[in-house]
């Protein structure tokens, strides 16, 4: 009687795990947009935009060239006889986060061993150490942000996630100033930042690497309310792009919240709110920072863009707390700024 009463339990329990998850092993539930209780659970899982124009890839500046080019190549453990295990991670959206407010020479110096960066555009044949300003070679006739690109969150994350983790970061730039979640659901640019992830991943692998976690960071959502993008289109848009990331092998996608104006703290207050509640109700999507919504005006350098150092605690703050989720698989614990409370979203355990 009693393994009967266990053996019901037991699949009562499975019943109602995979009513919310699907079945283990496939994957497909979690990356449709299908989460049960999931803000983007009713919204549709495609969406018909317009595709972004292709834009001439400009010269970079003979002096910014020279400087970042005197980069040494970077082979993280190459005289180690341990497993070379890399954690990759994707670093997406406007203008914040190419580092437009940035200024290189004042960004941190990346650790040895802590990284580097992956040129999956420019040169997809090694590894380069990372210098700022970060990803500046790194342009398309798609995906064009060389002159947005001046210092960025990611040497200073680097750092800090290799604190944390113990784990080399394999850096990938995919940021475009000036963009709304139209141009990020687009199939141009769903499937360029796709092949930018892929092309990391296959190179280590051919290479001997072994990859660990396979993260996006992503900084956007000033534009959908500088354009009055609607709620439900914007997180149509966000489904639309993350799934194709999803499918492509991207565990989880890091949602840097976004600030507000000088002077207005709270102009975005709208979709920032949005992306809270994403993380809130998603598993996919992990909040890792909310520091932006406090900045003063004396840390901003026009009336959207942060300074370097706003960007180095940044970057700092989002690896610590994506660093404790890559450890213990929880989202961190935030402050809310805008509330003064503790951030509390839905817990899944081991997904």
């Amino acid at each position: 009687m009693g393994l009967l009463l266990f053996a019901a339990l037991f699949a009562a329990g499975a019943a109602v795990f995979i009513s919310w998850y699907g079945v283990p092993g496939d994957k497909s539930s979690i990356k449709n947009g299908t989460v049960k209780g999931s803000i983007l659970s009713d919204v549709p899982s495609t969406i018909t935009v317009s595709e972004p124009e292709p834009e001439p890839v400009e010269e970079i500046d003979p002096e910014i060239k020279k400087t970042i080019s005197e980069a040494e190549t970077e082979e993280l453990l190459e005289d180690s006889e341990e497993e070379k295990v890399v954690d990759i991670i994707v670093f997406a959206g406007q203008s914040n986060m190419s580092g437009y407010g940035g200024n290189a020479e004042e960004a941190p110096a990346v650790t040895e061993g802590a990284g580097a960066e992956f040129r999956s555009v420019s040169d997809p044949t090694m590894l380069y150490s990372v210098v700022e300003p970060f990803g500046i070679f790194e342009n398309t006739e798609i995906m064009n942000d060389f002159y947005m690109k001046r210092g960025s969150l990611v040497s200073s994350f680097i750092n800090t996630w290799y604190e944390e983790t113990g784990t080399p970061v394999i850096a990938v730039s995919a940021s475009k100033g000036g963009m709304s979640s139209v141009y990020w659901a687009s199939e141009a640019v769903s499937n360029e930042v796709t092949d930018r992830f892929k092309r990391t991943k296959e190179y280590l692998e051919s290479s001997g690497y072994t990859v660990g976690n396979q993260f996006l960071v992503f900084l956007q959502g000033e534009n959908d309310v500088l354009e009055n993008i609607p709620d439900e289109q914007y997180l149509t848009d966000i489904n639309v792009f993350s799934s194709k990331l999803f499918v492509a092998g991207i565990d989880k996608f890091f949602i840097i919240r976004i600030g507000g104006e000088k002077g207005k703290h709270d102009a975005f207050k709208r979709i920032a709110d949005l992306q809270t509640e994403l993380c809130r109700t998603d598993p996919r999507f992990v909040l890792v920072s909310t520091l932006l919504s406090g900045v003063g005006d004396d840390h901003m350098v026009d009336k959207y863009h942060y300074d370097q150092a706003v960007l180095n605690l940044l970057g700092a703050d989002a690896a610590r707390n994506g660093a404790y989720f890559a450890e213990t698989r929880r989202d961190p614990e935030i402050k809310d700024i805008f509330s003064g409370e503790d951030y509390v979203p839905v817990i899944y355990d081991g997904i």
